[in-house]
C-alpha cells in the first residue's frame, strides 16, 4: 500500500507541460500521459493516483480525467483491475507491435527515410477518440442503452419478400451499378417523402444516396470549408459532427443550445462569417428541443444574408409523439439555395441498411456527387432497390406510424417509472419525441453514476460526452442520455426498479 501511495504521489508531481494552442484538454492529458509512459517517466506497472486527485492537481473536471484514462485504457498503455489502482501496462502497444512484426524482410535500403505520417489529420484528431463503436454492436441493447431503435419490431418478412423479387433476372436495376446519385426510382420516393412528411419541395435529381448522414457531412465539409474556416456548432450536440469539423481543420464555434434551439445570435456574434452551420432543429441533439419559428427565420436570414450553408440533420425528425412532425428548414421558401438536407433509414429501420440521403442545392448537385464519386462511388445498389419497393408499396409509411404509436407507449411507461422511481434522483422532462431523453442528475456526478449503473447490467451516455471544452468555461449540469425506444414496458419498469438500487448504492 505505501509502495502505491508513493508512486501515486510522484505522479501528481509530474511535469506535463501546457496544452498546445487550440487543443482540448482531454486530448493534451491524454497525450502528455501516453507520452510519459513511452518515455519510460512512467515505468511499467507503476500506479496511477485516482481521478479525483489527478483532476484536483491540474484543475480539470473528474470526467475529463476520466476520458483520458478510458482512452488509455482501450489502447492498452493502462490496465485496471477491479478493486485495485489502474497502472502502466506492463507490455505496451508499440512494444507488442514490435514483437508480433516479421522477423524476416529485405534489408533497409541505405540512407532511406521511413515515410511521413499524415501529421495534420492526426494533430487535428489526437486525443478525440471515435465517437462510434469500432466493434461491432451487440445485437441486443442494455436496458436504456440510447440511440437504438427496437429491431425487433421491423417487418422483416416483407423485406424478405421483396428483396427476393428483387434477385430475380427480370429485375436488372438491383444488379446494375446505380450511379453516383443512387437509384432513381429510390430518389423518387424519398423526394414524395419529404414532400408529404417534411413540407419540402424537391426533385430527385437534387437527392444523393449514401451511407450515412456523417458521410455526407464530411463531404460538405471537403466542398464548402477550408481549414481555419468558421464552422458553427451545437453545444450540447452529435459529438460526430464536432470531431468531423475538428478533423477537416476548421474553426468550430461553439453556440449553446437553451429550451428554444440553438442559439442564433449567440453565433452570428461569435463568428458572423461562418461558412456552414450544423444545427438538429426538428429534434435537437441530445436535448430533444425543437428551433422556435422565430430562430429558424434568423437562421435562415443569416445564412442568406452572409451567403453561408446550413447542414440540417433530420435527426428522428419521424417520431413525434405529441404533435405532427414539425416541418424541416429546408422546407422555408428561400431555404433551397442555403439549406443542405440530410436523413438516414439507420434509425427508422435498422442499422445494418446503412442508407442515408442528402437533398443538395442544385448548384451543389454536380460538385457534391463528383466527390461522392472519388470517396465511395455509390451506395449498395440491391438494398436501394429493395428500399425503392418498400416504399412504393407502402410499408415505409406503414412502418413509420406503428412505431411512432410503440415508442409513444414506451415513453409514457419510461416517464411513469421515473415518477415513481427516480423522484429525488433524476429529473426526467417527458419524452416529446425521439428515441431517448436526458435526464439530469440530483446530488450526483456522470461518473459517479456510471461506475453504479455498469455492474447492475445498465447503460447510458454521459452528457459530458455531447458538450464542448467543458472544462473550459462550458459548465454544465450532470445529465444522463437514457434510451427507452428498444424496451417494452416490462424491461422498463424493471429497469427502473435497478436504475434506482444501483444509484442509491
Amino acid at each position: 500500500m505505501s509502495r502505491i501511495r508513493s508512486t501515486a504521489s510522484a505522479i501528481l508531481s509530474l511535469p506535463l507541460g501546457a496544452p498546445a494552442a487550440g487543443e482540448t484538454l482531454h486530448g493534451w492529458l491524454y497525450r502528455s500521459l501516453r507520452q510519459a509512459i513511452l518515455d519510460g517517466r512512467l515505468a511499467p506497472g507503476q500506479a496511477l493516483p485516482g481521478t479525483r486527485a489527478l483532476a484536483a492537481q491540474h484543475g480539470l473536471a473528474r470526467g475529463t480525467v476520466q476520458a483520458a484514462f478510458d482512452q488509455l485504457l482501450s489502447e492498452a498503455y493502462l490496465v485496471a483491475t477491479r478493486g485495485s489502482a489502474t497502472r502502466v501496462s506492463p507490455a505496451l502497444p508499440e512494444r507488442t507491435l514490435q514483437t508480433i512484426a516479421p522477423a524476416a524482410g529485405p534489408a533497409p535500403i541505405a540512407g532511406a527515410a521511413p515515410p511521413s505520417s499524415p501529421r495534420l489529420w492526426i494533430e487535428r484528431t489526437a486525443g478525440l477518440g471515435s465517437p462510434f463503436p469500432l466493434q461491432p454492436a451487440s445485437a441486443v441493447p442494455t436496458t436504456f442503452q440510447p440511440h437504438r431503435c427496437d429491431v425487433s419490431a421491423f417487418p422483416f418478412d416483407v423485406w424478405r419478400t421483396l428483396h427476393l423479387r428483387c434477385l430475380r433476372a427480370s429485375r436488372p436495376d438491383a444488379f446494375a451499378d446505380p450511379g453516383a446519385l443512387g437509384l432513381e426510382r429510390l430518389r423518387t420516393e424519398i423526394a414524395r417523402h419529404l414532400h408529404v412528411a417534411r413540407g419540402v419541395h424537391a426533385a430527385p435529381e437534387q437527392i444523393v444516396i449514401l451511407n450515412s448522414v456523417q458521410q455526407a457531412l464530411d463531404i460538405c465539409l471537403r466542398l464548402l470549408v477550408a481549414p481555419g474556416d468558421s464552422v458553427w456548432m451545437e453545444n450540447p450536440g452529435y459529438p460526430g459532427a464536432r470531431q468531423a469539423m475538428l478533423a477537416h481543420g476548421a474553426a468550430v464555434a461553439d453556440i449553446a443550445v437553451d429550451s428554444e434551439g440553438v442559439r442564433v445570435e449567440d453565433g452570428i456574434a461569435r463568428a458572423p462569417h461562418a461558412r456552414l452551420a450544423y444545427v438538429t432543429p426538428a429534434r435537437q441533439a441530445p436535448l430533444s428541443v425543437a428551433l422556435s419559428p422565430q430562430r429558424r427565420l434568423a437562421l435562415l436570414d443569416w445564412a442568406i444574408t452572409d451567403g453561408a450553408y446550413v447542414f440540417e440533420d433530420d435527426y428522428d425528425s419521424e417520431y413525434r409523439f405529441v404533435a405532427r412532425p414539425i416541418p424541416a428548414l429546408r422546407s422555408h421558401p428561400g431555404s433551397e439555395h442555403n439549406v443542405i438536407l440530410a436523413g438516414t433509414f439507420s434509425k427508422l429501420l435498422f442499422p445494418g441498411i446503412r442508407l442515408a440521403f442528402v437533398l443538395l442545392p442544385r448548384h451543389l448537385v454536380d460538385p457534391f456527387t463528383h466527390a461522392f464519386s472519388l470517396t465511395s462511388r455509390s451506395g449498395n445498389g440491391l438494398t436501394q432497390a429493395v428500399l425503392a419497393d418498400f416504399f412504393a408499396e407502402g410499408h415505409f409509411d406503414r412502418h413509420v406510424r406503428r412505431m411512432r404509436r410503440l415508442y409513444a407507449r414506451r415513453a409514457e411507461a419510461f416517464a411513469e417509472a421515473a415518477q415513481r422511481h427516480w423522484r429525488g434522483l433524476l429529473e426526467v422532462p417527458e419524452p416529446a419525441a425521439g428515441l431517448d431523453i436526458v435526464a439530469r442528475l440530483v446530488g450526483m456526478d456522470e461518473t459517479s453514476a456510471l461506475a453504479r449503473l455498469g455492474p447492475a447490467g445498465l447503460s447510458a451516455f454521459p452528457l459530458a460526452n455531447y458538450h464542448a471544452r467543458e472544462t473550459a468555461g462550458l459548465a454544465h449540469a450532470p445529465g444522463l442520455v437514457l434510451g427507452f425506444a428498444p424496451f417494452d414496458e416490462a424491461a422498463i419498469e424493471s429497469g427502473a426498479r435497478r436504475f434506482r438500487a444501483a444509484l442509491r448504492g
